[in-house]
């Protein structure tokens, strides 16, 4: 096994955004300043950081590391992708990869990028010197007048749960006013969502295209094509997903494939407290067949699973969702007086690099 200080990053940019957990990042800087990276920066602002990935995009090197967690991630990658030439070298010669420094690590989750930081750094300089990189898709999501990329996005009890979240601010030091970090405040507000605001939303009218219904059973599957599908409903939680993991091994969108062109479409149809909380297990696992088979036995709607290319959601009243764990706010009509998000996917625009484990499961062809 390697030692830290003999690890190559000589091609690599390491960019640190301690914002949301300062604590660590002594510990932190003193690890990777072991190896051997061109250049490591600490970010001192949400500008910074954004100001320093664009020079990471403009400048000469190979790759780019990012520690923090999904918020982060998904700065990183709107930044990366905010012009024409970015996606250009995003999807051919650069590569980004995402060290573990959040409270949910979704997107680390996603290509199982290891715990410990040590097996990290190991993982990615493995992945930088043999070229494990995989284009993977991405969905561009349109609002209000506003265009973002990302890699899940969703609306009803989980935007609910981040509102409470957000609620809880630190009240003292560098970053008083910014919500709390940590699997404390976000477990806190769950359960005070669950018990305390569980209801059906608002409806929600959801339009799909070019795309197929994919029922995954706990025997049997089936697919179902179509052009264009209206879905009228009263969902509690809906996910839109390139990738499977929201946080913390939450596995929300299961059958998810990074590469494959298409968007997921996640409909919960949980209305009844007592089923969810029996069922929580199954459903952090992403085992939907096995929670299928119980709603089917009783006659209940299940979840329902989409690959499109693209999805129109949209009611007469602004509404709240999500994208990478951040907030958003559809607060703009479109020109129909209707308040709508529309997401389409984006195939194998930017090039991650992933842990070898990742990568051989996909290329098993693969010798040194």
């Amino acid at each position: 096994m390697k030692r830290i200080q003999d690890l190559d990053f000589s091609r690599t940019k390491l960019i640190i955004n301690p914002s949301r957990y300062p604590q660590y990042v002594k510990l932190l800087k003193k690890t990777v300043g072991k190896a051997n990276f061109a250049a490591i920066v600490e970010s001192e602002s949400r500008e910074h950081f954004i100001q320093s990935v664009r020079e990471f995009r403009e400048g000469p090197l190979h790759y780019l590391l990012v520690w923090g967690g999904d918020g982060t991630a998904h700065d990183t990658i709107n930044t990366l992708l905010e012009n024409e030439k970015g996606r250009q070298l995003m999807g051919r010669e650069k590569a980004v990869g995402f060290l573990r420094g959040g409270s949910g690590n979704g997107i680390q989750d996603s290509y199982e990028v290891p715990f410990s930081l040590k097996r990290q750094l190991r993982a990615y300089s493995e992945s930088t010197r043999n070229g494990f990189m995989e284009a993977v898709d991405l969905f561009e999501i349109r609002y209000s007048g506003r265009t973002e990329y990302g890699q899940l996005a969703g609306l009803g009890f989980d935007v609910k749960v981040l509102e409470l979240r957000n609620e809880r601010k630190k009240l003292r030091g560098k970053h008083a006013g910014y919500p709390k970090p940590g699997l404390l405040n976000y477990a806190r507000s769950t359960l005070k969502a669950f018990f305390r605001h569980f209801h059906i939303p608002e409806a929600y009218s959801i339009d799909l295209y070019d795309g197929r219904y994919s029922y995954r059973g706990y025997r049997v599957n089936a697919e179902f094509p179509f052009e264009q599908l209206r879905r009228d409903t009263t969902v509690p939680m809906l996910e839109i997903g390139t990738r499977p993991y929201y946080g913390h091994l939450f596995k929300v969108c299961p059958d998810v494939v990074c590469n494959n062109g298409k968007v997921d479409l996640y409909l919960f149809n949980f209305f009844e407290r007592f089923f969810v909380l029996k069922n929580a297990y199954l459903l952090w696992r992403g085992e939907h067949g096995k929670i299928n088979k119980k709603l089917i036995r009783k006659g209940k709607p299940v979840i329902e699973r989409y690959q499109v290319r693209e999805v129109r959601i949209s009611r007469d009243s602004p509404f709240y969702f999500h994208i990478d764990g951040e907030l958003r706010q559809i607060d703009l009509p479109n020109e129909e007086g209707v308040y709508e998000i529309r997401v389409n996917v984006i195939p194998r625009v930017i090039n991650f690099i992933v842990p070898g484990t990742f990568y051989r499961k996909f290329h098993p062809d693969f010798s040194e």
